[in-house]
C-alpha cells in the first residue's frame, strides 16, 4: 500500500526532515484561492490576523500531516525520545494516585497525537477516533494509534461506553475538545462562542465529569523550532457549570487558552463552525467560517 510505505518512509527520516517537508506541502495549500480565504477568515475572527500569517499557518498544517503520518511508523522509543519538555505533570500523577480518573483533552494543536503516546507510555487510556472517509486508512491508523497502552473506541455510543468504564475503573480518556460533535451518535453538544463566535461546542467531557468526578487535564502539543522536538503543556481545569451552555462556553475559553500557546500551530482550516446535521442553528444565527 503506497499509503503504508510513506509512512514507513516518514517514520524513518528526523523529525527536523518531516518538519520541513511538511512545511513545504503545507504552503502547497496557500494556491488555492479557497484556502487562503478560510485560513484569513478564522485567524481574523480568533484575532490572530496580525500575530500569525497565512505562510505561518499552512506551514504547521503541513507539518502537522506529515509529522503525524510519520508517528504511526515511528518506533515507541524514538517518539518518545522528541518530547523534551512536559509540564503540568505532577497533577496528572496526583489523581491518578488518589485513584482518580482523568479527562485529556487535546486541541488540534501542534502535532497532538504525540500527547496520547506519551501518557499511553505511562498509564492505560481510552482515546475516541472518527472512522476516516477512505477506508484503507483506517488500519493503518489504528495500528499507529493501538499502541503501548493506548485502546482507541469509535466516536459512536460503543466508544462513549468504553470511555465511562475507563474512568470508573480510574483509568484515563482522551478527546478532542474542539471537534465539532455528531448529533445522535452520543456527541450531544450545546452552542457557545469560539473565539467570539457560535460554534457546536461537546457536553461529553463535562458528563463524564460530573458521573464520575474524573479530572479534567486541557494538553497543549507545542512543535519546538527547526524540528527540536514537543514541549506539552498539562493544565487541569476547575470543575465545569451545572449547566450545558455555560459549561461549553468554559470549555471554549480553556481550548482557546491552549491554542494562545502557539496559534501559529493551529489547524485553523478546521470546520469549526459548521451546523451539524440534524441540529438546530445557533439563536445567535451568523454564517460559519471555514
Amino acid at each position: 500500500m503506497l499509503a503504508n510505505a510513506l509512512a514507513l518512509w516518514l517514520g524513518a527520516r528526523s523529525l527536523s526532515t518531516q518538519a520541513l517537508i511538511g512545511g513545504a506541502l503545507g504552503r502547497l495549500l496557500l494556491l488555492s484561492g479557497g484556502m487562503r480565504n478560510r485560513l484569513r477568515e478564522n485567524l481574523t475572527q480568533a484575532g490572530y490576523a496580525d500575530r500569525v500569517t497565512l505562510k505561518q499557518a499552512a506551514t504547521g498544517i503541513g507539518q502537522m500531516a506529515i509529522e503525524t503520518a510519520g508517528l504511526w511508523r515511528t518506533p515507541d522509543d524514538v517518539l518518545l525520545a522528541r518530547v523534551k519538555i512536559v509540564e503540568g505533570w505532577d497533577a496528572v500523577l496526583a489523581a491518578r494516585h488518589a485513584g482518580r480518573g482523568v479527562i485529556f483533552l487535546t486541541p488540534h494543536l501542534g502535532t497532538f497525537e504525540i500527547v496520547s503516546l506519551f501518557i499511553g507510555s505511562q498509564m492505560p487510556i481510552t482515546v475516541m477516533f472518527r472512522t476516516p472517509r477512505v477506508a484503507w486508512a483506517e488500519p493503518m491508523m489504528r495500528a499507529g494509534r493501538d499502541r503501548m497502552q493506548i485502546r482507541s473506541e469509535p466516536a459512536e455510543m460503543s466508544g462513549i461506553r468504553a470511555m465511562l468504564k475507563a474512568l470508573r475503573r480510574g483509568e484515563t480518556v482522551g478527546l478532542l475538545p474542539d471537534q465539532v460533535p455528531d448529533a445522535g451518535k452520543g456527541g450531544d453538544g450545546a452552542w457557545a462562542d469560539f473565539f467570539g463566535r457560535p460554534a457546536y461546542t461537546m457536553i461529553l467531557a463535562q458528563k463524564f465529569a460530573k458521573t464520575t468526578g474524573a479530572l479534567v487535564v486541557m494538553m497543549a502539543c507545542v512543535r519546538l523550532a527547526e524540528g527540536a522536538g514537543y514541549r506539552l503543556v498539562f493544565t487541569p481545569l476547575p470543575p465545569f457549570s451545572e449547566h450545558a451552555e455555560a459549561s461549553a462556553r468554559e470549555l471554549n475559553a480553556a481550548v482557546e487558552q491552549a491554542i494562545g500557546l502557539a496559534p501559529d500551530q493551529y489547524l485553523w482550516s478546521y470546520n469549526r463552525y459548521k451546523v451539524p446535521a440534524g441540529v438546530a442553528p445557533s439563536p445567535a444565527g451568523g454564517r460559519g467560517l471555514g
